[in-house]
């Protein structure tokens, strides 16, 4: 009996990891893929470890990598996809947007408070916003805008990460998705550019929203 349930428990333990191995692989060739296509720089990693990647598109500094996510007992965690798009040109100081599951890591920022914009666009119980001077972001923040950030927000199936300031723009997504495909991910990341570009602001309208500071 003992005996049998050994071996049952083995080979499902067998099953799992070649499953995992085949995702893996996968997922490396997929990025590899898309690195060579857009000239980015790619670790293959170990056998079993994960890839990463990172390059430039136009302005746009990105990079692709495994992190570990704690669950909500703190013995419990899983590894998901993220990607990280960094503009190293900023849009007003300064603000912070997630998802829900990103509200902890919020909450933590110092300096910013909870804001509810003007406009509609974020989904209220999903969304979030803190920001750091009320009069700067509602100056900022146009009804347009506020719908591209509740659309970055809404990527399906992310847990989603937008900060910046007057310097830099960093959108984080996390995803259990191990992204196997390279036309997907370049669709994923051509709709994010393009959302985060109609974000962006001239230094003369930084220049004068900051004045309110």
């Amino acid at each position: 009996m003992w005996l049998f349930l050994w071996f049952i428990l083995s080979a499902i333990l067998v099953a799992a990891t070649l499953w995992s191995l085949q995702i893996l692989t996968r997922q490396k060739k997929a990025w590899e893929d898309y690195a060579k296509k857009k000239n980015f720089q790619f670790n293959k990693g170990t056998f079993m470890g994960p890839a990463e990647m990172n390059g430039m598109i136009g302005d746009y500094k990105l990079n692709f990598f495994t992190a570990e996510r704690s669950g909500v007992d703190v013995r419990t965690r899983r590894y998901v996809t993220a990607v990280e798009i960094d503009l190293m040109e900023g849009l007003v100081d300064g603000g912070a947007l997630g998802t829900k599951e990103m509200l902890p890591f919020l909450r933590s920022l110092d300096k910013i408070h909870l804001y509810k914009p003007e406009f509609p666009g974020l989904d209220e119980g999903e969304h979030y916003m803190f920001v750091k001077n009320d009069a700067v972001i509602a100056a900022y923040l146009t009804k347009e805008r506020t719908e591209i950030f509740g659309q970055i927000l809404k990527t399906k199936n992310a847990d989603t990460l937008i900060i910046f300031n007057e310097k830099e723009l960093v959108l984080r997504l996390e995803t259990s998705d191990p992204m196997q495909d390279a036309d997907k991910i370049d669709k994923i990341v051509t709709r994010l550019i393009g959302l985060a570009d109609k974000l962006r602001i001239t230094p003369q309208e930084r220049e004068r929203i900051m004045s309110l500071a």
